[in-house]
């Protein structure tokens, strides 16, 4: 049987990460990258199975919160397999990805950092919320552009601007990309509302 239609191989994927059929989204996840971008199997497979993630949250919380661990942890087998699928090139430079102390939603930090990755750039991607002193070996890189901000949990505006105002210290050269509810509040250098448009800022910025 030959391969099936793009649409649906992405929808198999979005299917496989609510359900957390860890087989099936890898098996579909290999085989859309036979046809489909990076970008696409993240918009179209991976975060539009979030996307429905949050409306079944709105209608039913607590019966959808007890599929969030299934949910999640089967989103990042399927970044662990784009990652392994588009091995890094020549870096067109170096960029940290991270959330800050108290961030709780780190889903997005991980995604655009897979992104990023496949557009050839090293990605420094703390897992844990991050404050000055954990990234100052990264900082010190020459090849550092950017660090990249996913700015959602309110109570987190503080540590935010904390270390935005403590990178501007150290390498007033990096510029610094916000995405998320707090993204323009913090004093960032740009304000993203999507991955891609986090490279294309970079791009023009770098």
């Amino acid at each position: 049987m030959g391969l099936r239609s793009k649409n649906d191989v992405l929808s198999l994927i979005a299917a496989a990460i609510l359900s957390g059929d860890k087989e099936s989204a890898v098996n579909a996840t290999r085989e859309a990258l036979q046809r489909y971008s990076v970008e696409d199997i993240l918009n179209k497979g991976v975060l539009a199975a979030w996307d429905t993630f949050i409306s079944l949250y709105e209608k039913d919380p607590a019966g959808t919160l007890k599929n969030w661990d299934v949910t999640y942890f089967t989103t990042r087998r399927v970044l662990r397999v784009i990652e392994s699928a588009t091995p890094l090139g020549t870096p067109l430079f170096s960029a940290i990805v991270a959330t800050v102390i108290g961030e709780g939603h780190t889903l997005m930090r991980d995604i655009i950092a897979t992104y990023l990755r496949s557009k050839n750039v090293k990605v420094f991607c703390p897992k844990g919320g991050v404050r000055i002193d954990d990234i100052k070996s990264e900082l010190s890189d020459p090849s550092l552009r950017f660090l990249v901000l996913s700015c959602i949990d309110t109570e987190t505006e503080a540590n935010l601007k904390s270390l935005v105002a403590s990178v501007r210290q150290l390498r007033p050269d990096v510029k610094i990309i916000a995405g998320g509810p707090l993204a323009s509040k913090i004093g960032a250098d740009a304000v993203a509302s999507s991955m891609s448009e986090v490279f294309a800022m970079m791009k023009a910025l770098a």
